[in-house]
């Protein structure tokens, strides 16, 4: 239903937002051009993140499982595309 695809949309976001923090605090001040795109990208995320949630996103009950399993799912992703 909606709460779920609005909740998919969150709890996948909130993990490309923490990954794209993770890659800001790694960048040096001499890569300023990239970390201008990754700020953008981030906000972008959270942008769409808070959408999701004034929409009707929850993760209380049994949705709190699915949001594990989605977060997960999307940490995984990440991993293995950064090996590739």
């Amino acid at each position: 239903g909606k709460k779920a695809a609005m909740l998919c949309t969150a709890s996948v976001e909130e993990v490309i937002e923490s990954h794209y923090e993770k890659q800001l605090e790694k960048i040096g001040t001499d890569e300023k051009e990239l970390k201008n795109k990754i700020e953008k990208f981030k906000k972008d995320e959270t942008a769409h993140k808070n959408i999701a949630y004034d929409l009707g996103a929850t993760n209380k009950g049994i949705y709190s499982l699915m949001n594990k399993i989605i977060k997960t799912g999307s940490r995984i992703a990440i991993n293995i595309s950064e090996k590739i």
